[in-house]
């Protein structure tokens, strides 16, 4: 595993002692998405040092004005590097469970739309937005 999820698992356990605030990233991306259909926009999960995956919770900031947006519970290999943290070292290959953010937009609906939400667990709140382009 990479030394930024070490060291984020290491903040949980000070957080939790200390009782002091998880640590916060903030995340802008950009996805594709076809009019009126099911869309995966991003991944969120979080594991520990050892690739044991940590509970995390997905809370909706900004609903698309233009479709819907949730999430949905899998199985993901974690890939070699995520957009939050970077490389993630021997983890890479393993398996967790994780968050699917999904998109769908209103039947015909094409151009521009927002998805906002946060990610938390492990210590770390991610907050992203998403500018989806449905075409």
């Amino acid at each position: 595993m990479h030394k930024h999820m070490i060291a984020i698992a290491g903040l949980a356990a000070l957080a939790a002692a200390s009782g002091v605030s998880a640590e916060e990233k903030t995340m802008n991306r950009s996805s594709n998405a076809n009019s009126g259909a099911d869309s995966l926009l991003a991944y969120a999960g979080r594991w520990d040092r050892d690739c044991k995956e940590l509970p995390i919770k997905i809370n909706f900031t900004r609903q698309p004005a233009h479709g819907t947006a949730w999430s949905v519970e899998t199985d993901r290999v974690i890939p070699t590097s995520t957009p939050a943290m970077g490389d993630t070292g021997k983890c890479a290959g393993k398996s967790v469970k994780s968050k699917k953010i999904m998109y769908r937009s209103a039947p015909g609906f094409r151009g521009g739309d927002t998805v906002g939400y946060d990610s938390e667990g492990g210590g770390l709140v991610i907050h992203t937005t998403i500018a989806v382009t449905v075409q």
